[in-house]
């Protein structure tokens, strides 16, 4: 990670703090949350989807050797993080990864939904749905 450039560095840095929030979530939800069983295999089965989008965000941001064209900021301390992206910067980019980074950007940190072209965002925003809504929403 020390050779990793500076901004992809911070933006790793926040993806690991809201990983480790889903990794507590899941551990609230295993052992201290008072939900009827489905309720609770429910919310396992969405946490644990978002945990491995956010995982998958973070081997991505790790694997990028150039410095993506992004500032990640928190006006709060930390309790919300902003992602503004360089869209003309972004046009340099290998599509899989402008695609990783707009799917990022609207899952994570509340930016505009991605275009009815991006695969990245339909592989991972299904992640954490139950089986039934995933095929519901796929047939819509």
């Amino acid at each position: 990670m020390d050779s990793m450039p500076t901004r992809n560095r911070a933006l790793v840095k926040v993806l690991q703090e809201m990983l480790s929030a889903r990794e507590r979530a899941g551990t609230w939800l295993e052992g201290d949350a008072e939900f009827d069983p489905e309720s609770q295999r429910l919310m396992g089965v969405m946490n644990d989807g978002d945990r491995k989008s956010v995982a998958a965000f973070v081997t991505w941001v790790e694997s990028i050797e150039d410095e993506l064209p992004i500032t990640v900021s928190s006006p709060d301390g930390g309790r919300h993080w902003t992602l503004e992206v360089d869209a003309q910067a972004c046009e340099a980019l290998p599509q899989r990864d402008r695609d990783m980074l707009d799917t990022m950007a609207y899952m994570l940190f509340n930016g505009p939904e991605p275009g009815p072209g991006n695969t990245v965002a339909d592989e991972l925003m299904g992640l954490g749905l139950p089986d039934k809504l995933r095929r519901d929403l796929s047939g819509s």
